[in-house]
């Protein structure tokens, strides 16, 4: 059974309650907000899949066993990109960890291309690292690093991404839960975004996607998304999806793509994103200035601080995320390595995940956490507290 979360605040007491907290959320609160009916006139279905997104998933970590943290090592965690929080965030949270494990811990930025991704592992190589947790980066991306890290004697840990090399080098991929693999758990964002828009809409969902091409993570979201929404009976297909590059983001190249995509779709009413830094960075100031944030529902995932913000502001091009307890993931990472280290087998390490926008499961400040204190339940289960 896929395990599910309770969400911070409570999100529905009754169907009239639900009703009216809905009806308030920028959004869907009219046809000519979303294209689809008030909120007033919804459809089971339509809030069951509410519902779901708000509820998201996740694990409470009350069955996770002690390790020991053993010997002082050294470990450099490899960011995708410290420009932003996406990698910037649970890099910095790796690191916090491994220095509560006991290790001295270095940050190399990747600098979101495959060229800044194996530079920071050979970086990491060069300065003496026993450990490697590389922050949401694949194998492939970088095998040949990868290869020559492994060959140094060095433990790969995975830190949210996936070992697609053959054979496999890392020593282990960080787990979420048993009943996901690593593509379900990526296939997860997109299902809760479909979930989101679906509610928001009453089912009138008539998508444009932002398609990540930089890792193979993001086409796992795309995918759940358009599955999740044939689940839910429309056609599974988007008006457009937009491929992004590692490249288009770093010179901000992909604002001026992604406005002119959807200046070309008229009837879109939903727009899919699979980086919450995308829209910081630039895009959801673009979608207003074009006069398209009140045509369409911004969905995104993540749940980094300057996007809660926006989403707080409101009429700020981003209406909700899928928050994504990154930095539960990052400490995650590193109980994944300590216990590989002590010849264990790695633990699920569940954070959770679940839909965001003004009216739930919002976090006063700062990024989204999760449901629960990790870091004391961590630093329990290592005897370092």
């Amino acid at each position: 059974m896929k395990t599910t979360v309770r969400s911070i605040q409570v999100v529905m007491v009754g169907a009239a309650i639900a009703f009216a907290i809905t009806a308030c959320s920028d959004g869907g609160a009219t046809p000519d907000e979303t294209g689809g009916s008030t909120t007033a006139e919804m459809s089971p279905e339509a809030q069951a899949a509410l519902e779901r997104a708000y509820e998201g998933i996740g694990s409470d970590l009350a069955d996770l066993a002690p390790t020991a943290s053993g010997d002082a090592l050294n470990l450099y965690v490899v960011s995708c990109g410290e420009q932003i929080p996406g990698c910037a965030v649970p890099a910095a949270a790796a690191a916090e960890a491994g220095e509560i494990a006991g290790w001295t811990a270095t940050v190399a930025d990747g600098k979101l291309n495959p060229e800044g991704f194996a530079t920071a592992i050979r970086q990491a190589i060069a300065g003496g690292a026993d450990i490697i947790v590389p922050i949401g980066i694949g194998c492939g991306i970088a095998q040949a690093a990868f290869q020559e890290a492994v060959d140094a004697g060095i433990t790969i840990v995975g830190g949210g991404g996936v070992d697609d090399c053959e054979p496999k080098l890392w020593a282990a991929q960080r787990l979420w839960l048993s009943d996901y693999t690593p593509i379900e758990q990526w296939n997860a964002f997109g299902q809760l975004q479909a979930d989101y828009a679906f509610g928001k809409t009453d089912g009138d969902v008539k998508p444009v996607v932002l398609n990540f091409t930089g890792q193979v993570w993001g086409p796992w979201i795309t995918d759940g998304f358009l599955a999740e929404l044939e689940e839910l009976g429309g056609s599974g297909e988007a008006l457009a999806t937009i491929d992004i590059s590692d490249p288009e983001v770093a010179d901000g190249s992909f604002v001026q793509k992604v406005t002119t995509a959807l200046l070309a779709e008229p009837d879109a009413n939903v727009l899919i994103v699979p980086i919450d830094a995308w829209l910081t960075n630039g895009l959801a100031a673009a979608i207003v200035q074009a006069g398209l944030d009140e045509q369409l529902l911004v969905v995104s995932r993540a749940g980094d601080a300057p996007a809660l913000d926006l989403i707080r502001q409101g009429g700020s091009g981003i209406d909700a995320t899928i928050g994504s307890a990154v930095e539960w993931g990052a400490w995650g990472s590193i109980d994944t390595a300590l216990r590989v280290l002590a010849g264990e087998q790695p633990v699920d390490i569940g954070e959770s995940m679940q839909a965001i926008d003004a009216d739930h499961n919002m976090v006063d400040s700062g990024s989204y956490q999760g449901s629960v204190d990790f870091r004391d339940l961590f630093s329990t289960a290592w005897g370092a507290n």
